[in-house]
């Protein structure tokens, strides 16, 4: 088997979707070649994150004693008090708002880690399959109008090839729910994908995932989002010239 035909089938091998010949040849290829088990692993990974089940927040031990022992506390009548009644009202009220908060902050970090994982799982696909380029070309005026009539707004498309980041072409994909440009940059063997779209805050990605380094910012409106398995360093090299 051939590594393009490997990495043509790791993500159905990954989900366990080939018949019994077809995963014997793909689990023998990645035995024996490392490239393609990196690939797989990265994938492996991505999918195991994908599949961590959502945080959500649960009153401590501690308050669930405090509001029960409120609760017990009552008058002589045998039922809870005017002012136990209010301290409870009061208890709940904070415990609302702090777990309101809490969850709050969680489900945004949480939903910039999904962007940030649908953002390396789009450009690993990019890598092992058919779909890097839709308009390949290096001339951002080829580029550039390509995106008119695919998407509500038009990226700002530009060449770095002096610089050693040839633009090679672009593409629509989709992220965070909404279609979005992927303009396609080269660094020696090394593929830059830059994800732009519309967006009024950054996204606050982490600094790598599965070993992809990404780098995002927000500019005039638009979100940017740079992933690569280039170092750190010279990615950080490309988005500079971009900005």
């Amino acid at each position: 088997m051939t590594c393009t035909t490997a990495l043509g089938l790791v993500e159905p091998y990954l989900d366990g979707e080939l018949d019994a010949s077809q995963n014997a040849e793909v689990a023998g290829h990645l035995s024996e070649c490392e490239s393609c088990a990196t690939v797989w692993q990265r994938l492996r990974a991505l999918s195991d994150d994908l599949h961590t089940p959502a945080l959500r927040y649960e009153a401590s031990e501690s308050l669930r004693n405090r509001v029960l022992e409120s609760v017990r506390h009552a008058d002589g009548t045998g039922r809870p008090s005017r002012m136990n009644w209010l301290a409870l009202a009061a208890t709940m009220l904070l415990a609302v708002s702090v777990g309101w908060n809490v969850m709050f902050l969680e489900r945004s970090r949480n939903a910039d880690g999904e962007v940030a994982q649908e953002i390396v799982s789009s450009h690993v696909r990019s890598l092992i399959g058919e779909h890097l380029l839709d308009i390949p070309s290096t001339d951002q005026h080829n580029v550039k109008p390509w995106f008119n009539g695919k998407l509500d707004f038009s990226p700002d498309v530009r060449d770095f090839a002096a610089q050693g980041f040839p633009l090679i072409g672009g593409r629509v994909d989709y992220i965070d729910h909404r279609p979005v440009a992927a303009l396609v940059y080269k660094r020696r063997q090394h593929v830059v994908n830059l994800f732009v779209w519309p967006s009024a805050s950054a996204a606050s990605v982490p600094g790598s995932v599965t070993g992809f380094h990404l780098l995002s910012w927000n500019q005039d409106g638009m979100d940017y989002c740079a992933v690569s398995d280039l170092n750190e360093d010279e990615l950080r090299q490309f988005v500079n010239l971009y900005r």
